[in-house]
């Protein structure tokens, strides 16, 4: 059973975190706020279309990513979390752009 759940933010050009989400959902982020991360990190409109946002949502509110890629991975109970990047066998790869 996949149990631990890992995203990695590659090419990262601007956040708005909090420090805890609970509980915690991603998404893609809504139009609004996309525009308001690209303004935020100084993404030319000629760049826009690379960027990929996305929403960290919680009941208490949520954060924003803006990266040029990322990964989503599910891990197995009890494999090694010290090795974060590194995919167990058993891991499966949920989405990746």
């Amino acid at each position: 059973m996949h149990e631990f759940i890992e995203v990695t933010f590659y090419g990262v050009i601007g956040m708005k975190l909090k420090t805890v989400y609970q509980p915690l959902t991603i998404a893609i982020a809504e139009p609004v706020q996309v525009e308001e991360m690209l303004k935020f990190s100084g993404v030319r409109e000629s760049h826009a279309s690379r960027v990929r946002c996305l929403a960290l949502k919680s009941d208490s509110g949520d954060g924003l990513v803006a990266c040029l890629s990322y990964s989503i991975w599910s891990h197995p109970r009890g494999s090694d979390n010290d090795a974060l990047g590194v995919p167990h066998r058993d891991s499966v790869l949920i989405l990746r752009t």
